[in-house]
């Protein structure tokens, strides 16, 4: 960036003008360059740099057709015609930054706008909706959201608050410059509380050797966030070593990725070692949120489905060895279109610290007894009967005539550091173009 940051000030000029005249004025005020981007669903007010007639005649309308649309309708054509005009000034390097103001159809007008700009490249959202779940506007981009307190109007309050979110915007599209030393090749990698243990000491691996490691949080958003870094080329490869997205996914959890999930890193080819962390749990909110169904299957102690409470706001309820043979055939359908090295490695002495045989502080588990989700193979009580199940599955599906597909039965547990060196091992020689499917 050379000069004034350039900033898109955006909202629905027709009610909210004065507080987007005021945003601008700061933003000036602050060192940047304003881009008024009028967002008015009825009335054109005639002051925006991007007016409505230049959005709605790129769509083939005029401003007084506005009269006779529902605002739905209109917000839609709005939208569409301004992540035209948006992706046009990123293209020729004209934007470095957006902030928006509004209300619930504001805030998701701006937001789908916000979520086409490169990540990295800030994103202010001052919304009314900003005290709520504000997943559905955020998405998986690293959009900033701020509560105004107020909808409409300027006073001592709200002019304090739009002046440092305007001061805010420009300075974090002013950031100092990053030393080269410090922009290295990314590894993807996925987290939960009870599979931290063995990603922290696999990534030790990378983070030593000239790598950085990007620890995503396997909670839906996290591996969405993932795979749309895959896809966009940011990662070279995948340590995807927990999956519990799926289970959630599959089994009606609140932290599910969508059917997207496992799909980015085989579709481009880059290599990645999966496993099975957490796919002996499905998540879900507080005690009460937990379907009748589970509940009455922890009841009559149906293997596996035990419910324990994560903390007051998240109940996890355990996965049954029948679901995880399920689970085995959804994963090797994804894993069979692999175009790059893959490994699924499962570690057959538990998933998770709360899928474990005995008390083991040291991963992660303090008892008493075994883990809560802990479920026996009757012929080999050493080894999970989850895990079994679910290789069952997965040999009913998975195509190992691949010579990139390879399988590993793992005779550890997810938190043991062998484990955790054996995955940071393959992907190691995956990257060095040194794995080879009989030798691993």
């Amino acid at each position: 960036m050379t000069g004034k940051p350039r900033i898109i000030v955006a909202g629905i000029l027709d009610t909210k003008g004065t507080e987007i005249k005021f945003i601008a004025d700061r933003v000036r005020a602050a060192g940047g360059e304003p881009i008024i981007l009028e967002l008015s669903l009825k009335e054109e007010t005639g002051w925006a740099d991007v007016s409505l007639s230049a959005l709605l005649s790129r769509a083939g309308r005029a401003p007084e057709e506005l009269v006779s649309m529902v605002r739905t309708e209109a917000a839609e054509i709005i939208v569409a015609s301004a992540l035209e005009v948006v992706a046009e000034m990123i293209a020729q390097d004209r934007l470095d930054g957006m902030i928006a103001f509004g209300g619930s159809t504001g805030t998701s007008m701006a937001t789908r706008i916000m979520r086409v700009l490169p990540i990295g490249m800030p994103k202010l959202m001052l919304s009314t909706m900003a005290s709520g779940d504000v997943s559905s506007y955020v998405g998986t981009r690293d959009i900033t959201m701020l509560y105004p307190i107020a909808e409409v109007g300027l006073n001592a309050i709200t002019r304090r608050i739009l002046n440092y979110a305007a001061a805010a915007i420009v300075a974090m599209a002013s950031p100092p410059v990053l030393p080269s030393e410090d922009i290295k090749p990314i590894i993807g990698c996925t987290m939960l509380g009870a599979t931290t243990l063995c990603v922290l000491h696999a990534s030790g691996h990378f983070n030593a050797s000239g790598y950085d490691v990007m620890i995503n949080h396997a909670v839906g958003s996290g591996g969405k966030s993932m795979e749309e870094l895959i896809t966009e080329g940011c990662i070279v490869g995948v340590l995807d070593i927990t999956t519990h997205e799926i289970a959630d996914f599959l089994l009606g959890g609140v932290m599910g990725a969508g059917p997207d999930r496992l799909t980015a890193a085989c579709e481009k080819g880059i290599p990645q070692v999966v496993s099975t962390g957490g796919l002996d749990m499905i998540v879900f909110g507080p005690p009460e949120a937990v379907p009748e169904r589970f509940r009455a299957e922890a009841a009559k102690q149906l293997p596996g489905r035990t419910i324990r409470m994560h903390n007051p706001d998240l109940t996890i309820v355990g996965t049954t060895p029948e679901e995880a043979f399920v689970m085995g055939q959804y994963m090797a359908e994804k894993l069979n279109r692999a175009k790059g090295p893959t490994v699924l490695t499962v570690p057959m002495r538990g998933w998770t610290a709360y899928d474990i045989a005995a008390p083991d502080m040291n991963l992660g588990w303090p008892g008493p007894g075994p883990g809560p989700f802990w479920v026996a193979d009757p012929h080999k009580p050493e080894w999970s009967l989850r895990a079994k199940r679910f290789l069952e599955g997965l040999y009913t599906k998975v195509d190992l005539t691949k010579p990139n597909l390879s399988v590993m039965e793992v005779d550890r547990h997810v938190n043991e550091h062998e484990f955790a060196d054996l995955v940071a091992g393959l992907l190691f020689r995956m990257l060095s173009g040194t794995w080879k499917k009989e030798s691993q």
